[in-house]
């Protein structure tokens, strides 16, 4: 049960937002011109830039436990409409044939305020395309254990 709350971690990760700002730990990107750097900045852009959820629903990797986004993730925020989000940097800090671990710095700005987090994703290929296997926020994290992320991060990876 932890496993699959853990797998979920989606936009009700990001209600760390509320009026606080985090650091920015923009620093060196690696791999700016990545597929798998492409795949996380359009996942965001999909999202928070054309408010498709449907359009990041398909960008999941069909064998992730997490379920797919819904309208109502969002609602806190006033909707999918009310956020905005910008990755500022990416670090590639795993990169295999068929999986990659990045971490993204990402400005979100809602209603409530605005803050730069560093969300992490594992990205695993199908059909010769790399899609989310997890999205794990930065305020989703600071609630986990770091034996829970490791376990996440690790099933994630061996989809």
């Amino acid at each position: 049960m932890r496993r699959r709350q853990i797998l979920t971690a989606t936009a009700v990760g990001i209600g760390g937002l509320a009026g606080c700002t985090g650091g920015n730990n923009s620093g060196d990107s690696n791999g700016e011109d990545s597929p798998r750097v492409t795949t996380v900045e359009t996942f965001y852009t999909t999202l928070f830039g054309d408010d498709d959820i449907d359009g990041a629903n398909a960008m999941l990797h069909p064998d992730s436990e997490a379920p797919e986004l819904k309208p109502a993730d969002f609602e806190p925020f006033g909707g999918i409409e009310g956020i905005s989000a910008s990755v500022t940097s990416t670090e590639i800090t795993e990169d295999g044939e068929t999986t990659a671990e990045i971490h993204a710095d990402v400005q979100y700005s809602t209603a409530i305020g605005t803050a730069t987090d560093t969300d992490w994703f594992v990205l695993s290929q199908a059909d010769g395309e790399w899609l989310v296997a997890l999205w794990l926020p930065a305020s989703e994290r600071e609630s986990l254990s770091d034996e829970e992320i490791a376990g996440a991060m690790e099933a994630a990876k061996s989809i």
